[in-house]
This record gives C-alpha cells, structure tokens and sequence, in this order.
C-alpha cells in the first residue's frame, strides 16, 4: 500500500470519525492502539493532535472493524466502499445499454464525492458520464466531462488520469480532430517517459494507432502498435488490455498484418467476455468482421458484422451501430446486393440524424458513390465521392482521403474521363505527401 492518502481525503477529521467510531463500538483507546502503538498516540490522534500516515490509518481502521476508507473521508461508515462499487456497476450497466441506469448512478457518485471534496470518485464519476456521452454519440459532451475529470486529478501521476486522458482523445477523434488527438497522446508520452508508468505507455501508444492510421502514416501506426505489444506484459489492468488490443489491431490491419490483428482481437474479446462487458464485445466483433472483409473473406465479414450490428441495437450504441451497418452495407454491396446495400445506408443515415460525426457522414457517402457507380448513375456517384472527399479533408484523414481517391479515380477512368481521373489521383498522391 503506497502511504500517500486517497486524493482529497479529508485528514484533519481522522481523529474525529476515529473517536466517533471507538465510542460507538464500546473499544478503549488500548483496544484500538493493540500491540503496534499506544494508548496515548490514539489519544493525540483523536484529539487532533497528531495526523496518521495511511498505513497507520488503515491499522486503526482494522481495529475498528471498518474499511480505511471509512476515516479518511468524511462519508457514512461504509458508504465510500458502496460508492466505488456504483462505480463498478454502471460500468457493466452502461455497456449492457442500461444508459439512464448507469448515468443516475454515476450522478449520484458525483454528488456525494464533490460534497465530501473526494476528487478520485468525483473524477471516477464524470469518467463514467464521460463514456456515456460517447455511448450515446455525444463527443462535444463527452470531451467536457473527461476533461473536468482530469483537471480533479491534475497533481496525479498519469496511470491515475489513464481513462480521462484516452477518453478526450476518443473525444477529439470522434469530433474529427485527429491532429488534436495525437498531440494530446504525444504530450503525455513525453510527460510519463522514464516514469515506468507503464499501463499509461501501453494505452496512450495504442490509442494513437487510430489517428495515425486516419493520417495515412500506415509505418508510424505499426511502430506505436509494436511498442505497445512489447509493453503489454507489463500491463496489469486486464480492461486497459483489452482497450488496447482492439486499438492495435487496426494498424496491423492496415499494414496487411492479418494474422497478428486475429490474434490481438481474440485477446481483446477474451478479456472482455471475462470483463461483462456487452458493448466492447460487440465492438471486437466489429472489427473481426472488418478484418475478413480486408481479407477478401465476405461470408465471414457479413456473419460478424451481423453479429456486431445485433449488439449494438441490443445495447443501444448508435454510432457504433452505424459503423457496423456501414461496414456491412459495404460488404454487401461487394456480393451485388445492390438494394439491400442502399437500404443498410438508409438506415445508418436516419440514425446518425441524432448526432455528429464527420468520418461516418464522408463513409456514408463513398459506400453511395459505390453503390450509385454498380447502378450505372454517373452523375450521382460523382457527386457522392466529391461530398466524400470533401467530409475527409475537412478531419484530415489522409488515408481515407486517398483511398476515396483511389476509388474515385478508377471511375473516372472508367467512363473515360482520363483528364479528371488523373487530377484525382493527383490529389490522392498529394494527400499522402508528408510535409
């Protein structure tokens, strides 16, 4: 046990909640000193005399047959223990779609700890909303509460800010700011280096992975993805892991790195199978169908992707239902399931009604390019991959930008418009250069 006190414990009212509970037990100062201290320490203690370490508190506190928790702050005996548990449970609550459940019970966390000036709950509490509001598709929201959450523990080390830290950059990318993304990861990195924080490492060179993939830089992504891979023995927290993992496996998924990206994703949904965690589980199956679809095996992908689009209407997790849908809408396209195709994108453009997301409104439009370009409409597949182009240069995504490029080029081509399939390519090629 590290002898620092809990953030905002309330130390000065140690000697206080210990009289108060000796008294209440019937126990003398003798009783509660035993055999490590003496009778007349407890009483300086009690009288405010003199302040415990925490280890010497949590002796007290097993002698008083209470958790140590129960003198550090000034709650109800036994009501921080319930509170941390609240915590644990709208977790698995809000991954089951159990949204207003878990956002009553995270409120409530908030309130109690803000009262007692317990900053670690305070910030557990507003991580939670903070997840959330991303459940729901509320990035703006979300990136708010991460960012308050930090700020309560601004004096921590960074393991203590882990969630709220990788939960802004989930917030920035989701908002399309994937520059801002990376330099919130770069400048933790720098902050936590030779600190052997090595948790923190693991999950900030992970979530990278994603906004270095958008950025089209495919080498750095692997590089960040193989650090975190060498570190992951280290890792303790089993939901860091598998955060982590899901995250790695999208650059060794597009470094073509197939069987590696299988077999990180498998972890990640061990982990999450283990974790009850209902959402994430749907999301490794997400990504296991993205994986087959890059493969070329589209039976498997659509099976998967099936399964993925099943629990996220089950857990009520719209953006990633629409990411599922789309990437499904896609791969049946691929099978010359035209109609139904359309239909998927139909649906995924009334659900993300409810939000904003720019990534998924430029994918919307490349998969109807795609579609409108099988159906022969020339004019409409134009003006969808330009609508596309255009959604993926406003966040900067390199690699979509010169895949949609890509695409859109070899239309062109098709219809024998050389001059402008050349300027296409041009611009994709262009998009890739780094400065």
């Amino acid at each position: 046990m590290s002898d620092e006190f809990p953030p905002g414990a309330d130390t000065a009212g140690i000697g206080s909640r210990m009289l108060r509970l000796r008294t209440e037990r019937g126990l003398t100062q003798a009783q509660v000193a035993g055999t490590s201290f003496t009778r007349a320490y407890v009483s300086s203690v009690e009288g405010g005399k003199r302040t415990p370490s925490r280890r010497t508190t949590a002796y007290f506190a097993s002698r008083l047959s209470v958790d140590p928790d129960d003198l550090f702050f000034g709650y109800e005996a036994g009501r921080r223990k319930k509170l941390r548990q609240a915590v644990a449970d709208a977790r698995t609550a809000l991954s089951r779609g159990e949204i207003e459940r878990a956002c009553e019970a995270y409120q409530q966390v908030v309130r109690e700890a803000d009262a007692q000036g317990d900053s670690e709950l305070g910030y557990a509490g507003r991580c939670g909303l903070g997840a959330a509001a991303r459940h729901q598709g509320d990035p703006d929201r979300a990136l708010g509460l991460f960012r308050e959450a930090e700020e309560l523990l601004a004096a921590q080390p960074l393991t203590s800010r882990l969630q709220a830290v990788v939960g802004q950059m989930g917030a920035h990318f989701a908002r399309g700011e994937i520059a801002q993304a990376l330099v919130l990861a770069e400048r933790h990195l720098l902050a936590a280096a030779g600190t052997d924080q090595d948790a923190a490492e693991f999950a900030l060179r992970a979530a990278s992975v994603m906004p270095l993939v958008e950025r089209g830089e495919l080498k750095e992504a692997g590089m960040a993805a193989d650090k975190a891979l060498e570190i992951a023995p280290l890792v303790k927290e089993p939901e860091v892991l598998a955060q982590g993992y899901y995250h790695i496996n999208r650059a060794l998924t597009a470094q073509g790195r197939c069987d590696q990206a299988e077999q990180v994703l498998s972890r990640a949904l061990a982990l999450y199978e283990h974790l009850s965690l209902r959402t994430e589980v749907g999301m490794c199956h997400f990504a296991l169908g993205y994986l087959a679809a890059r493969s070329g095996d589209l039976p498997v992908a659509e099976t998967s992707l099936r399964l993925a689009a099943s629990v996220f209407t089950e857990t009520k997790s719209r953006p990633r239902l629409v990411n599922a849908l789309a990437e499904l809408a896609e791969v049946v396209r691929q099978q010359d399931r035209l109609e139904e195709a359309a239909s998927l994108v139909g649906k995924c453009r009334v659900a993300a009604r409810e939000y904003q997301d720019p990534e998924q409104a430029a994918e919307l439009d490349r998969i109807d390019a795609l579609i409108a370009l099988d159906q022969g409409e020339e004019a409409a597949c134009v003006s969808l991959f330009r609508s596309a182009l255009a959604g993926y240069t406003d966040i900067e995504a390199v690699y979509e930008i010169a895949a949609t490029c890509r695409l859109f080029g070899d239309a062109l081509l098709g219809w024998g418009r050389v001059q402008e399939a050349a300027e296409v390519f041009r611009q994709g090629l262009t998009a890739l250069e780094r400065p």
